[in-house]
């Protein structure tokens, strides 16, 4: 197994993947046309797009930043480039954690790869049309990037909070705010991963899935945070893809706060279950749950509140970012405005329009 415990990583270094669907225009109808935006695309964006699980989307892979603000243009000027390529066809590009219409249309990208998964977990990945956010922070070495894993685990709850955006699914209103999170969490290489004390412990478990031909390579491991030792980076997972660029940069500042702070601080072992009602509550209310923080019980708001101040106070974010993460949890997130929308028009068409760039 090709996991080795790396050094001289780039301390902080920022990457992320956004993944993206194409859409008809008039009916919103998923479009399998993948192949015809990459062939028009430019090269300077081309290296760095990628097929994903369904033709009918776009994956985005941002070059490696310093900082969220440059990732955030990045993902603006791209987009808008394969807008353009995408009206030549009467397309539109979209994204929100899960896609509200009826599963129609799904076209599976012809890749070996894809296909053993899709064989592998049957109706599970028949209706797998969701998209997401995922972030990369760089670590100087692996001791370091294994601390942050372990401390980071029982804040990825925060940022699926601020991401939730897959209230719909599948023409049906889940009740929900990520349903993404749950049909991630049924996956057997997905969900919440587990505490470890050492690269030799982890490399042992990916060395036995490997021999036990349960995975191929550590692509194969979907956990909502998981170490990458060939790009030297602690990969966080959890989030809903959303299309507005303010919550994107700050969900990217957060979790690069979460990293240097991990760096000070001890690591808190919660126990499985707090963790796993912790994500639920994240996927069940968004913004309005409560989490079990502290030994206690306090909403998510307050707990972003007090990190917020935590991290200005340490001098890990300035008052800019201090203010603005004050003015987002103050306003409704994607998902609440999705449920608000079909509420008032009583319409997952209208829903779905939402979620366009």
């Amino acid at each position: 197994m090709d996991f080795e415990k790396f050094k001289n990583g780039t301390e902080f270094s920022l990457g992320s993947e956004i993944e993206l669907r194409l859409l008809h225009k008039d009916t919103l109808h998923l479009a399998n046309e993948y192949n015809f935006i990459y062939e028009h695309l430019d090269d300077k964006y081309k290296k760095n797009i990628s097929a994903e699980f369904l033709e009918s989307m776009v994956e985005i892979n941002s070059p490696v930043y310093e900082t969220p603000s440059q990732i955030r243009d990045y993902f603006q000027k791209c987009i808008k480039s394969i807008k353009h390529i995408a009206s030549k066809k009467s397309l539109v590009v979209s994204t929100s954690g899960a896609y509200c219409l009826k599963n129609e249309n799904l076209k599976i990208s012809q890749n070996p790869r894809y296909e053993s998964i899709l064989n592998e977990h049957q109706l599970l990945l028949r209706n797998f049309h969701i998209c997401g956010i995922h972030v990369h922070v760089g670590f100087k070495d692996f001791n370091q990037a294994l601390k942050a894993y372990n401390f980071s685990l029982k804040y990825i709850p925060i940022l699926l909070a601020l991401s939730t955006s897959s209230a719909f699914f599948n023409g049906k209103n889940t009740g929900l705010h990520s349903y993404r999170q749950i049909i991630f969490d049924e996956l057997p290489k997905a969900g919440i991963p587990e505490y470890f004390d050492s690269y030799e412990q982890i490399k042992s478990l990916y060395d036995l899935l490997e021999e036990s031909e349960v995975i191929k390579s550590q692509k194969d491991i979907w956990w909502d945070i998981r170490i990458q030792p060939t790009l030297k980076t602690l990969e966080f997972r959890v989030c809903d893809a959303v299309n507005d660029f303010e919550r994107i940069e700050i969900i990217i500042a957060l979790t690069q706060a979460i990293c240097k702070y991990s760096v000070i601080s001890e690591v808190e072992r919660l126990p499985r279950q707090i963790l796993k009602q912790n994500i639920w509550s994240a996927a069940r209310y968004g913004l309005k749950g409560d989490l079990v923080f502290e030994n206690k019980k306090q909403s998510t708001t307050e707990v972003i509140q007090k990190l917020n101040l935590e991290f200005f106070a340490l001098g890990i974010i300035d008052e800019d970012l201090l203010k603005r993460i004050e003015k987002m949890i103050d306003k409704p997130n994607v998902s609440e405005k999705m449920i608000q929308k079909y509420e008032e028009t009583n319409s997952i068409f209208e829903v779905e329009k939402m979620g366009i760039f």
